[in-house]
């Protein structure tokens, strides 16, 4: 169960635990083609790169972001 149950940080941590474990099991071998897929560049590999990038970028963005300073002329109005 997802949807109200977790928490966004919980479903993204879920995420990144599932496109890691995608990664493993889609590892190239010696021959360079994935040994579930049998294929040089795996798609499947490569959309699990894109969500750890993805994700990654997500949180580099939202922890540089500052919560804005009250505004102390005007309490009721934040930033």
């Amino acid at each position: 169960m997802t949807a109200p149950f977790l928490s966004l940080t919980q479903i993204r941590n879920r995420l990144i635990l599932t496109a890691r474990w995608v990664l493993r099991d889609h590892r190239p071998g010696p021959d360079g083609r994935c040994p579930i897929c049998r294929v040089a560049g795996c798609p499947v590999a490569t959309a699990a790169r894109n969500v750890l990038r993805t994700a990654e970028e997500v949180q580099q963005r939202s922890a540089a972001a500052e919560p804005p300073e009250p505004d102390r002329d005007n309490p009721q109005r934040a930033g």
